[in-house]
């Protein structure tokens, strides 16, 4: 072979072998879909050349790989679908469908023996609290979120019969058709979240965009990125507590299987399916765990509500370790859906999508940067800011998300659907605007026992007039006892930072008898039916006057005097002959502490709304009746105390408790001593929510007292069958008190007393018939003990019972 053909030859085999080294593959991305659905697959396990190296898709369902070796295979799994192994040649750029299989989770659960699976829960819950966000000192981050509200059709329904569809329904071809080029509603938010310890936290809405609104003040913020953690023992999931699958003896409630084991880098990920134990009656979940060998951490999570909860709720949470030391969330998906609500035929649901990024573990944080105010949103946060939304959002926004916003925001502005939103957060403050004045909705109507339908008229002046100062009045009329309430208040704002406000009020109104008033007290709807029940109060006239503010960051504090005019109409005063029912005339100086350590507040709506708070409330207050004022010369000391708070268990469920205690020394008139905290009705048999509920408002009286109210929500954990499944709570009350000194204002003189102890104890049945929001249950009562009645049926009492589930 002449020279210079050896050398062509040796030229072109060189250059081939050149060619080849290029078209080798050491980089590859792309995105993994339902092959049925189209869907993108998050948590797909990709293993690289037999499992040399490996990955999982993100919950876009996108994936990219890197490898310090060619790429010559790519493997990809997801449990419920069949496996695909796919050669790699020179594509960079590699897009896989994956088909679900015949047999979806294995069924197979080993109830005996070893199953592989244990081992790997029980790491993952001795390494809890190396990954707990709570136990690192401080860090902060920042969050884009993204909700979506749009809507389904019912999976058995035969889409293809339009015809049928039309005649019975042409509003369902109309809804399918808009839910094809638009969604029913959109919100993005971009937050800076920052927080020291485990009790101080604020985020800051920075950016926010609702469609159909050109001024939102709200926005989405990633809440359940927080409060759900699969390393706490009863997680929250959208406000209800369920049982972590990584809880201490959770193998003794879950089905664990070792679904799969897949090489990420130098680790090892070990995919775990889990679900309640047939037989076990808990708040469960059910799902994937994706464990990484690396600390025994949890890299992603899979949750879902049980399939007999009236609320669809499904989680997917994914980790990434941040400067090589601690696993943090980086992206959260969730979706809820309310079972019972339908659509034009559709299947309503919302979609919450969170990134998190710029995590930071050693930021300079310090008490002082944290206030009272967990959440909130900049003035600013509604205008436009391109720049910031194309920064952190990670994909641009779909053409069908664009004319979401074009479409709604049209319809905003022909509505004028921001001015409806302001009416709104006045609503929820329980106010109407009408320019500078603003309508107290809860003077309207009211309902009681004693006075029947109230009915009235109530305003204040709003921020429009000046936002350091209210000034307001009211009026209202009771159609049973056919007599006229009235009173007007003010308000200065001294120093906003504490709250430091100076308040005084007149009224013409009505007060309970031997009741505990404090202030900074509200009760939920529903919580505290007992006002309602009472069938004698005292007509009463009222100046006041009092300071108030906030120190301390959890105490709130208030001093003030009060001169009031109580004319009682309990039927056992005795009538002053030619004047009638005695009037008592007093006076008394308050200080009041309320102290709720850790809670926070969140400015929404453009109002404070507190926050779930974990730890007790207190308060206590101190009395002191003085001569003077136009007194009856009553002097005493009086001293109440109150606690209140919740203790939730893995195993019984939330145990809520009230301590309540009393003291007046001194001569206090009969009004301000201490009633037996009663709220039984023979017209009204409802649960009250506080005090006993097989005692008489009035029975007893005292001027010391201590009385606990407990109750103990088991749940569905002992009744729950497919037909009838109630929320179990058992109720335990118990009180004790005295009346020492003389009370000549009443006939008889002697009057019953709890010296020898009040008992009680109660099993409810709540929502016997419920729907997402709400239910309606009946509970029984039975009175016991000393003060027990001679007939053993008065001492059993039925009442129904109303829940909320906000």
């Amino acid at each position: 072979m002449p020279l210079s053909l050896l050398r062509l030859l040796l030229y072109v085999c060189l250059c081939l072998q050149v060619s080849f080294a290029h078209a080798q593959v050491y980089q590859v991305q792309g995105t993994v879909r339902d092959a049925n659905t189209r869907e993108r697959l998050p948590f797909v396990s990709i293993v690289v050349n037999n499992g040399e190296t490996g990955t999982t898709s993100n919950l876009n369902g996108q994936y990219q790989l890197r490898h310090n070796r060619p790429i010559t295979s790519l493997r990809f799994s997801y449990v419920g679908y069949t496996p695909q192994t796919i050669p790699v040649d020179s594509v960079a750029q590699l897009n896989i469908a994956l088909r679900p299989s015949a047999a979806q989770l294995r069924e197979v659960v080993i109830r005996s023996g070893i199953n592989p699976a244990h081992r790997i829960i029980q790491l993952a819950n001795q390494n809890r609290d190396r990954h707990r966000l709570d136990n690192i000192p401080a860090y902060t981050y920042r969050t884009y979120n993204k909700f979506i509200l749009t809507a389904n059709a019912p999976d058995d329904l035969d889409l293809s019969d339009t015809l049928r569809l039309a005649e019975q329904d042409s509003s369902f071809l109309q809804m399918r058709s808009l839910l094809a080029r638009q969604h029913l509603f959109l919100m993005e938010s971009i937050t800076d979240y920052a927080q020291l310890g485990q009790n101080l936290s604020k985020e800051t809405i920075l950016a926010t965009r609702v469609s159909g609104l050109q001024q939102p003040g709200f926005g989405v913020v990633a809440a359940e990125a927080r409060e759900f953690s699969v390393y706490d023992d009863m997680p929250v999931f959208f406000g209800k507590r369920y049982l972590s699958p990584l809880s201490n003896g959770s193998i003794r409630r879950y089905d664990f299987v070792l679904q799969e084991t897949a090489v990420v880098g130098a680790d090892t990920v070990f995919i775990i399916s889990y679900a309640p134990q047939p037989g076990k009656n808990f708040n469960g979940l059910k799902g994937l765990l994706y464990i990484n060998s690396d600390g025994w951490a949890v890299q992603n999570v899979v949750a879902e509500s049980h399939a007999d909860d009236k609320r669809g709720l499904k989680l997917q949470q994914q980790f990434v370790k941040v400067g090589g030391r601690q696993w943090f969330p980086s992206e959260l998906d969730v979706e809820i859906t309310v079972q019972q609500i339908y659509m034009r035929g559709h299947q309503p649901y919302g979609h919450i999508r969170t990134y998190i990024t710029n995590v930071n573990l050693d930021p300079p944080l310090r008490r002082s940067d944290f206030g009272v105010i967990a959440l909130e949103q900049r003035p600013d946060a509604w205008r436009p800011q391109d720049e910031l939304w194309q920064q952190h959002r990670p994909d641009s926004l779909s053409t069908k998300e664009q004319t979401t916003y074009q479409r709604l925001d049209s319809v905003g502005r022909a509505q004028k659907l921001d001015r409806t939103i302001r009416t709104m957060e006045y609503l929820m403050a329980k106010q109407l605007p009408i320019g500078p004045i603003s309508l107290d909705l809860n003077r309207l109507f009211k309902v009681s026992r004693f006075e029947g339908m109230r009915l009235g008229i109530g305003a204040h002046t709003n921020n429009l007039l000046s936002e350091r100062f209210t000034v307001g009045g009211y009026w209202g009329y009771g159609l049973r006892d056919k007599e006229h309430k009235y009173g007007a208040d003010a308000a200065v704002k001294l120093h906003k930072p504490t709250e430091l406000t100076l308040s005084a009020a007149y009224a013409e109104d009505v007060e309970e008898p031997g009741g505990r008033r404090l202030p900074f007290r509200e009760s939920g709807l529903l919580r505290d039916l007992r006002p309602v029940l009472l069938p004698h109060l005292d007509y009463t006239t009222q100046r006041s006057a009092s300071l108030s503010g906030r120190m301390l960051r959890y105490v709130q504090w208030q001093t003030g005097i009060r001169q009031e005019q109580r004319r009682p109409t309990l039927p056992f005063f005795t009538p002053e002959p030619g004047i009638g029912m005695p009037a008592f005339n007093l006076a008394e100086v308050t200080t009041s502490l309320r102290f709720a350590y850790g809670e926070q507040y969140m400015q929404l709506f453009n109002r404070m709304m507190p926050l779930p708070n974990r730890y007790p409330v207190l308060w206590l207050q101190y009395s002191r009746g003085i001569d003077g004022l136009e007194s009856d010369g009553y002097t005493y000391n009086k001293f109440d105390l109150r606690a209140e708070g919740a203790i939730r268990q893995r195993s019984l469920g939330e145990t809520r408790f009230v301590m309540a205690g009393g003291l007046v020394q001194g001569d206090a008139p009969f009004v301000s001593l201490y009633n037996g905290y009663g709220s039984y009705s023979s017209n009204y048999k409802v649960y009250a929510g506080e005090g006993f509920e097989t005692m008489r408002p009035y029975e007893f009286f005292s001027d010391r007292y201590a009385a606990l109210f407990l109750r103990q929500d088991l749940g569905k954990r002992l009744l729950n069958t497919k037909l009838f499944k109630p929320d179990l709570v058992l109720v335990q009350n118990m009180g004790i008190g005295d009346l020492r000194q003389p009370i000549p204002d009443i006939a008889p003189v002697e009057y019953p007393n709890m010296r020898k102890g009040f008992f009680e104890s109660g099993l409810m049945l709540n929502n016997v018939i419920s729907s997402a929001f709400s239910g309606v249950g009946v509970g029984a009562f039975y009175r016991y003990g000393p003060y027990a009645l001679p007939r053993e049926k008065d001492n059993l009492r039925i009442k129904l019972t109303a829940t909320l589930a906000f």
